[in-house]
Order: structure tokens, then sequence, then C-alpha cells
């Protein structure tokens, strides 16, 4: 079987994780010989560090590398859907072949895609721009391919973008969801309860399915060693700069806590970093919150800068006692390794995923974060730690295998439609 997975950006470690869980949990539902095809937000940066997956570029790219200026843009994008309502018929590979050779190969690819998977993730969100995402499951739509969208969060569905997005999705053979805010706002927009399903985020399918007592003990250090995750947030509620300081404001004293009261050594590491094709790097945030820290301090802190793929990162917080995490990928990795984690919520995936692993007390939303609150929340936090690893197994486990479900639903969805 071909699938196409697409709207991926595996630049993000976060991401790149999505994408190797997805390929795992879907050749194990239908089958090891399952071919898989990547179109990717950044496909030239992410093949060089991901050879193996050898990822093109979405469509939308490849139309908008071809055609610059919106007006050509606009008659280049009525020539490809020519071509895709054509496809069937014989003046469809002549109008093909007018198209640039980049966009001939994305319409094969999709044509060819026994099965076209929109990457799971969160990008059908408000934050980003919808239209590029939907333009490859419209072809796929046109071309008659079937098509599912992969664990995911989305929603709310506002503004111009409302009526297209109920179309594209209406045709999905299933839609795959990992908390129930994205199921309410699929509900609100009108797609039937029928398509709807929800699971584990697929990155917890990378989780190793190890006996408890080959796992990491939970026994601390006598100096724990603390992994912090930090990103830009631009969506804060009224001034975002404000926010965005008493953030970083309440992270420092976090760090500051951890050093002083704990004589912990303490190391920011992201999913977002060391790539400078990216759009963002997590670690000069991570600078900004060294700079508020005294230098007694400092000394006890470090910023990870490298590029790290998802197994890579699993081993890397193997080593950690605990971890903040404001990042959900850092926190499902680190769960993974069956790290503990106190996670700051900046997106309500966050809030619902711990909430369906049991610990949605340890959350802490990142609009009402300030120093004395995250910090009252660390003590609380680490004087749990001994409980919260004696759950850790048990709550990673029903993770996993809520994940790898996700294949079966798939399969059934394509045989059903079949």
């Amino acid at each position: 079987m071909n699938v196409l997975v697409t709207n991926t950006s595996i630049l993000n470690t976060g991401d790149s994780a999505i994408l190797l869980a997805t390929r795992r949990i879907l050749r194990r539902s239908l089958g090891p010989r399952t071919r898989f095809a990547v179109h990717d937000l950044q496909a030239a940066p992410a093949a060089s560090r991901y050879p193996g997956l050898a990822p093109r570029s979405i469509l939308y790219d490849d139309l908008a590398a071809a055609a610059p200026g919106v007006w050509r843009r606009r008659r280049m994008a009525v020539l490809l859907l020519l071509a895709v309502g054509l496809w069937r018929t014989p003046l469809g590979p002549f109008v093909a072949r007018r198209l640039p050779a980049s966009l001939q190969i994305g319409l094969s690819d999709i044509a060819d895609a026994d099965v076209v998977v929109s990457a799971g993730g969160t990008y059908l969100v408000p934050h980003y721009r919808v239209g590029p995402k939907l333009l490859e499951l419209l072809v796929a739509i046109g071309l008659g391919r079937p098509m599912v969208l992969f664990t995911q969060s989305l929603g709310p569905f506002t503004g111009r973008w409302r009526w297209l997005l109920r179309h594209v999705l209406r045709h999905a053979r299933v839609i795959l969801v990992r908390d129930t805010q994205s199921r309410d706002h699929l509900m609100e927009l009108g797609i039937p309860a029928r398509l709807i399903i929800e699971c584990a985020d697929a990155a917890f399918a990378l989780a190793s399915p190890l006996p408890s007592d080959l796992r990491q003990a939970s026994a601390p250090r006598a100096a724990p060693r603390i992994a912090v995750s930090v990103r830009d947030w631009p969506h804060f509620a009224g001034d975002p700069k404000q926010g965005m300081s008493r953030y970083l404001d309440a992270v420092a004293a976090v760090v500051h806590r951890l050093v002083t009261k704990y004589g912990a050594e303490v190391r920011f590491v992201s999913t977002c970093q060391g790539v400078p094709e990216y759009w963002t790097d997590d670690s000069r945030v991570a600078d900004a919150v060294l700079a508020r820290l005294p230098a007694g301090t400092q000394d006890h802190v470090s910023i990870d800068r490298d590029f790290h793929t998802p197994p890579e990162l699993i081993e890397l917080l193997q080593g950690f006692d605990a971890v903040v995490a404001t990042r959900m990928h850092i926190a499902i990795l680190a769960l993974c390794a069956e790290v503990p984690v106190l996670p700051i919520a900046y997106e309500f995936k966050t809030e619902e995923l711990f909430a369906r692993l049991g610990f949605d007390d340890l959350v802490q939303p990142i609009e009402s974060l300030d120093d004395e609150s995250l910090c009252d929340a660390l003590d609380r936090f680490l004087a749990a730690r001994p409980r919260i690893c004696a759950l850790l197994p048990t709550a990673v486990e029903r993770a996993r295998r809520s994940a790898l479900s996700a294949g079966d639903h798939v399969r059934t969805a394509l045989a059903r439609a079949r």
C-alpha cells in the first residue's frame, strides 16, 4: 500500500516524532510493506536531516515557487485544479504537462497514493495559515483518493476558511483527534460524529513497551538533573510583550528555586533548536531566561543548542530526573522515557493531554503564570514525584496502546469505504 503523509513540518522534532510514529502505527495496521511518501513544509532542509524520509515540498510551495506573485499564482492554481478535474479524461495528461515539473511530481504522488494522510499535530487552528494546508487535501478529494486526518488538535474554526474547512473535512474517511475540545470544534463545524475518533497523540507510539521493572528508577539523584523547555509565545491575551515577560520571569524564578533550594543542575532542552532554517529557535528564549538569573545561579544552568532526532531526544531525556515543559512534545517524549513532567500549557492540547493521563492537577496555564504560582507548583510537583513515577508506566502504556489503535481505525475506515 502507498501512503502519502502531507502537511508535515519535520524540522520541528515534535512533528518528526509524530511522523516517525505515524509510520510505525500504519505499518503495524496496514502491513510491513507499506510504502510512504512525505510532503513537508520545508522539504529541502528537512531532507538533509532525515535523508531516509526523502520529503518533497507541499503543492502550495511548489506552486508559489513556480509562479511568484499573487495573480500568477492564482492562474497556476486554476491550471492545477483543471488538471485535477480532467485527470481521468484524455485531456488530463495534456493539461498536467503544462504544469511545472515539481507540480507534476506532487500530483503524481497524490494520484498514486492508496491513502492521503494529513499529518498529526496542530496546524488547523486560528494561529496558523490554513489555506496552504488545504490545497493537497482538496486535490486528493478531486482525484478521488481516500483522505484521513491523523491524530491532531483542531479549531476553533472561525473566519473566512470555515466553509472550505467544512467541505474538506466532511470528505475525510476518518478524523483522528487527541482531545475532546477538538471533537467539539468539529461537531460545531457540522462534521458528522461518525467520522471523529479520539486517540492519544501518535508520538506515544515511540514509547517502549518494556516491563516496568526494567524502566527508570524513581529515586532522584542527590543533585537532581532537571530539563527545562521554553518557547516564544506571541498569542498572550492583552499585551503579548507583557505576557511573554511575565512568563520568562516565572521560568527564571523556577530555575533559581531549582538551583538554590534543590541543588539541581538545570539544562534547557527543546524540540525546536539547532536548525537555522526553521522559523524559531527556543535556545534564544532560554538565553532570555538565563539573563534574568543571578550569576551564582547561572553557574548551574546550561543551554542545549543542538538539533536532536526524536530517538536521540528520548535517550537524552532519560538522563534527567524531571522536566519542566512548555513544548508539548518535549513533554510527550519525556513521558515516553518515563520522566515526570511539570507542564506549562499554552494551548488546550496540553491541558487535555495531561487530563487523559490522569495528571491534570500538574498543568500550569501560561496565561495565569507568575513567579509565585509556578514556584509553588514546582514544590508540589517535586514532593509528589515518587507518586508520579509509580503511576507513569501504566499511564504511558495506556497512551501507547491508544496511539497504536489509530492505525486500526484507519484500516477500518478504508475497508468500509471500499
